[in-house]
């Protein structure tokens, strides 16, 4: 049975990967001339639809809620187009149907690849720009998820979720003291995790 069950997630997670290629591939094509028509924006949110298990992880999951959101009401305006156009140059910025990775490599950041505490009950501090949303969209779906979203970094803080659009720059922007703050502490000896924001959504998921 435990075999069986081993195979059939080999199998399930093959197809995923392979889905992702493919949207990586539609989604570059379809940023290729920095243009985002009706046409294109329906075709993805169909082949997505046939899709699904493309949307059960980053970024397809990121594509699949900002699709659902620009054309929830029947209308694309232009600020929706914008929008959309922008976070699909960002998601095609790397490689992610292979490393799973959409950001620039950020200077120096000691990511954790998972939690080392449940995300549930702890105490989040969220820095940085995020595909998701906004940031009261990110605390909304951090509540959700039983989390507390805090505004500064402290020794009460667990982790220190950084949005995909943080810049390689890091050091010189008004978010950096949050992220210098979580490495100091961490050389104190005090165990605060630094999670990307693919990482923290797809662990949101999970939990």
């Amino acid at each position: 049975m435990a075999q069986e069950h081993a195979i059939q997630s080999a199998l399930a997670h093959r197809q995923i990967v392979k889905s992702a290629q493919v949207l990586s591939g539609i989604v570059t094509g379809i940023v290729a001339d920095a243009h985002l028509h009706d046409m294109e924006i329906q075709m993805l949110s169909s082949w997505i639809s046939a899709n699904p298990e493309v949307a059960q992880s980053w970024p397809g999951s990121a594509i699949a809620r900002h699709l659902a959101e620009a054309l929830a009401d029947g209308v694309i305006t232009a600020h929706e187009r914008d929008h959309l156009l922008r976070t699909l140059q960002q998601l095609v910025g790397s490689d992610f149907a292979e490393s799973g990775a959409v950001e620039p490599e950020v200077a120096a950041l000691p990511f954790d690849e998972t939690a080392t505490t449940p995300l549930q009950n702890s105490r989040i501090c969220l820095t940085g720009e995020f595909i998701y949303g906004t940031r009261s969209a990110c605390e909304r779906l951090a509540e959700k998820a039983g989390c507390t979203p805090v505004a500064a970094v402290s020794k009460k803080v667990h982790y220190l979720v950084v949005g995909t659009n943080v810049s390689p720059q890091w050091l010189n922007t008004s978010y950096g003291t949050k992220i210098l703050r979580a490495m100091e502490l961490r050389q104190e000896g005090h165990q605060i995790g630094i999670l990307r924001e693919r990482d923290w959504l797809n662990l949101l998921q999970q939990s």
